[in-house]
């Protein structure tokens, strides 16, 4: 185990892009990154950080 989250997986929260606002379900890696669930990691937008949408 330890591995990074992949493109699937079950959401474990939501995150929002940084760049257009859209929010994704998503993972989180062990260093506390965000990352979509579904996605190749990146928004629609092409932006690849998120944060979460509080």
């Amino acid at each position: 185990m330890g591995d990074e989250p992949g493109v699937g997986g079950l959401p474990e929260t939501f995150g929002k892009c940084t760049e257009c606002g859209t929010i994704y379900p998503v993972q989180k890696s062990e260093n506390g990154e965000l990352r979509p669930v579904g996605t190749d990691g990146t928004c629609s937008c092409g932006n690849d950080e998120f944060v979460s949408p509080d």
